[in-house]
């Protein structure tokens, strides 16, 4: 759900409450639409973080850290030119709007103490931040010399305005009494409301009032026909401003099937799904956002892999076809030798200008018949039947490698679609991108000057007092398994693309409930993981080999043993790293 000013009310109280009073001491733009402030409270460092995408704009808390350009943009320089080292004075809502009012005490050794006030206008596509000093526009991060939306002037130096209400009313406005006067006498039988009057109540909120976003107002329709079986506009108007200004807040987030659907200031009947309550609004926002941004950074990574990985595919495809087709068109060499061995004992027969002869064919006592140039004598003709033969001999011996490693190339895509099936989180996803960059399948430019932070190497489990660990994608498959010893168990699903699991001993004996477990683990991470039982082999490590010149994560093995399980990913058996 947007901030609206109805969850901005309460937000900006827990705002004002943590950072009135406190410090700022960095600020960055991560992005053209974002902005950090970090601000010591007097108690412990927060980051007031603060967006203007117009898809999701938002001010809120966050606990994350996020990546900064290396030059800063201007807006961003613009802001630490005049609020670095301010104090912040207070956090509030502009009337019952979706603005949100941020006051600052500035002072630096280029200038005298002032006050400034940021402006955040949390309005979808309008959405800006606006810096001010005593009423005069300083500077804005969409840019402010022009005239926003037609309507109102933003330039610096002049007075700032207020964006444009559209006539909507605040809900402590009487005029409203007379907008909802249209559903007074509205019958709901025993306090059971129909579908079509909530909504019809709810979208005349939603236009009429100020600062109220749709599923709000669906649930302001909601809750006050639940209690009320008649309408009456005086009385809804009481209610409405009893929902707005008296609601008791139990902020929360909504998940279903797994996902963050929602977060509210209280669980919203309308919406339903799972609560999962938190102790203050900024903190289930934070955890909300934090959620969504990596479901769209894990889906869009995985987007941009899968297209190259089925780009790749297509092409290998393309090439086997034309490698097939060549290759058929070869088959009818033996053929061409014949005919051409026919010719030649058979030339006392034949004469120049014969268009076609039928000739036994001493192989297999049939009688064939060869088509031939009437311009060519009987020895250039046969002459041209082996230089056919020949022609397809020297295309069968170099057709048939390249399709062999066509053959290995598509494998090996299909084996690393198979992992971007498996692969639930965007670190999964971009250990096979960074396998792909190495296969030369995507142009990564090299990222000067910036930290990459390391990922933590395969999936780790403690089963029974033994490590166990699983590859992510076929780099690691072949790092784990050829860097254990050989005493350990190796796993591996069956007929089936999978991770590469070593149990390492330490020279111990293996249970049967620690292969068990690490069969299941495996026949999760394989593509049989939505079929069922799946059979698992396993084996000793020093039975495993790698072919010289294979591709990652292909392996050959022997005296194996195997076992067939139900797929289970044994979350609770996850080594946590600190």
């Amino acid at each position: 759900m947007p901030q609206d000013a109805f969850t901005l009310r309460y937000l900006c109280e827990e705002l004002n409450a943590e950072f009135t009073g406190g410090k700022i001491n960095r600020i960055v733009q991560p992005t053209a639409e974002e902005v950090i402030f970090t601000v010591y409270t007097g108690k412990a460092t927060r980051k007031l973080y603060i967006s203007v995408n117009p898809s999701c704009p938002r001010i809120g808390v966050i606990s994350e850290d996020r990546e900064s350009p290396l030059t800063a943009p201007n807006f961003c320089m613009l802001l630490r030119k005049h609020l670095l080292s301010a104090t912040v004075d207070g956090v509030s809502l502009v009337g019952f709007d979706r603005i949100v009012r941020i006051d600052f005490t500035a002072s630096s050794e280029f200038f005298d103490a002032g006050r400034k006030t940021l402006f955040v206008e949390l309005m979808g596509r309008y959405s800006n931040v606006i810096l001010t000093e005593n009423g005069k526009v300083l500077g804005g991060n969409r840019g402010v010399n022009f005239f926003d939306n037609g309507v109102r002037p933003l330039i610096v130096g002049r007075d700032y305005v207020l964006p444009p209400t559209n006539d909507k009313k605040t809900p402590d406005d009487e005029s409203l009494y007379s907008y909802f006067a249209r559903f007074d006498g509205a019958v709901c039988s025993k306090g059971e409301h129909s579908e079509e009057l909530s909504a019809e109540l709810s979208a005349a909120i939603f236009k009429g009032v100020q600062g109220i976003a749709a599923d709000t107002a669906r649930e302001i329709a909601d809750e006050y026909y639940k209690s009320h079986a008649r309408f009456s506009s005086r009385e809804f108007v009481r209610f409405l401003n009893d929902f707005v200004y008296k609601t008791v807040k139990n902020p929360c987030v909504l998940t279903e099937n797994g996902e963050v659907k929602d977060v509210c200031v209280y669980p919203y009947g309308v919406l339903g799904g799972e609560v999962k309550s938190f102790a203050c609004l900024s903190e289930a926002e934070d955890f909300f956002f934090n959620e969504k941004d990596k479901i769209k950074l894990f889906r869009s990574k995985k987007e941009r892999v899968t297209a190259v990985v089925s780009s790749a595919v297509k092409k290998v495809k393309k090439r086997l076809s034309a490698i097939n087709a060549r290759l058929s068109d070869a088959q009818d060499a033996e053929t061409d030798k014949i005919k051409g061995e026919l010719i030649l004992s058979n030339i006392y027969r034949l004469k120049q200008g014969d268009k076609e002869c039928t000739l036994l064919n001493y192989y297999d006592g049939t009688e064939m018949k060869i088509a031939l140039d009437a311009a060519l004598t009987p020895a250039q003709n046969a002459a041209r039947y082996y230089k056919k033969y020949n022609k397809a001999k020297r295309t069968l011996a170099a057709q048939q490698p390249q399709k062999d490693a066509a053959l290995k190339e598509l494998d090996y895509l299909n084996a690393v679609a198979d992992e971007i099936d498996l692969a639930e989180t965007a670190a999964d996803v971009s250990l096979i991108k960074d396998e792909l960059v190495g296969a030369g399948l995507i142009n990564e430019p090299s990222a000067k000057n910036r930290r990459r932070k390391q990922p933590v190497k395969y999936r780790t489990y403690v089963i029974d007092g033994f490590t166990v660990k699983a590859g992510r994608n076929n780099v690691e498959n072949d790092e784990l398994t050829f860097s254990a010893k050989g005493g350990d168990v190796w796993l591996h699903a069956k007929d089936y693309h999978s991770s590469h699991l070593i149990i390492e001993t330490n020279g111990k004996e293996v249970g049967e409930n620690v292969i068990i477990a690490a069969a299941e683990i495996c026949a999760y991470y394989s593509k049989g993981r939505n079929g069922g039982k799946t059979e698992i082999v396993y084996t000793k490590k020093k039975f495993v080999r790698k072919p010289t010149g294979s591709r990652p994560g292909f392996c050959v093995y022997t005296d194996f043993k195997s076992v067939t399980v139900m797929p289970d990913a044994h979350e609770r058996l996850i080594k946590r790293t600190v």
